[in-house]
C-alpha cells in the first residue's frame, strides 16, 4: 500500500474510532505491513504469529472472491464480532487485503464505516474494486 495512502487510511481511523482503535494492517502476496497497532495490542503479537495471521487473511481473500452460495456480487468486507475485537477484513484481490480492528464499543454506525474504508482503500490507492457496487460509486 502506497504511504500516502495509508497515512489518509490510519489518520481516518484514528478520528473516526478514536480510542477504539486496536490495530490495521495491510498484507499482500510476499508479506504484510502494520499500518498501526495500539501498543498494547502490539504487545500481544509476536512477528511469527502476525506472519501467519497474514497468510489466514491471504487464504481468506481467496474465499471472498467466490460467489458461492450466494449471487449477490462481490464481498467487499467481512465484519466478525469478538468478545473483545470488531474485525474488518476488507479483500482488496486475490491474496492482498487490509483487516482493521476496533474495541467492541465502536460497534455504532458500521455500515457508514465500512463505506468510507472501502473509499479510503480503493479510491485513494492504485487499487480498484471490479464492478464496484452502486452505494460505492454514487
Amino acid at each position: 500500500m502506497p504511504q500516502e495512502s495509508a497515512n489518509r487510511l490510519v489518520e481516518f481511523l484514528e478520528e473516526r474510532a478514536d480510542e477504539h482503535l486496536r490495530g490495521a494492517i495491510h498484507y499482500s502476496e510476499d508479506g504484510y505491513e502494520s499500518l498501526y497497532l495500539r501498543e498494547d495490542v502490539d504487545a500481544m503479537y509476536s512477528d511469527k504469529k502476525m506472519t501467519d495471521l497474514a497468510e489466514y487473511y491471504r487464504q481468506q481473500s481467496r474465499v471472498q472472491s467466490s460467489d458461492k452460495p450466494f449471487a449477490l456480487g462481490n464481498c467487499h468486507c467481512n465484519v466478525s464480532f469478538y468478545d473483545d475485537a470488531i474485525l474488518f477484513h476488507f479483500s482488496q484481490g486475490d491474496k492482498i487485503g487490509t483487516v482493521i480492528t476496533l474495541e467492541p464499543e465502536a460497534g455504532r454506525d458500521i455500515v457508514g464505516f465500512i463505506t468510507k474504508c472501502l473509499e479510503l482503500l480503493h479510491f485513494d490507492s492504485p487499487q480498484s474494486i471490479t464492478n464496484a457496487p452502486k452505494w460505492l460509486r454514487d
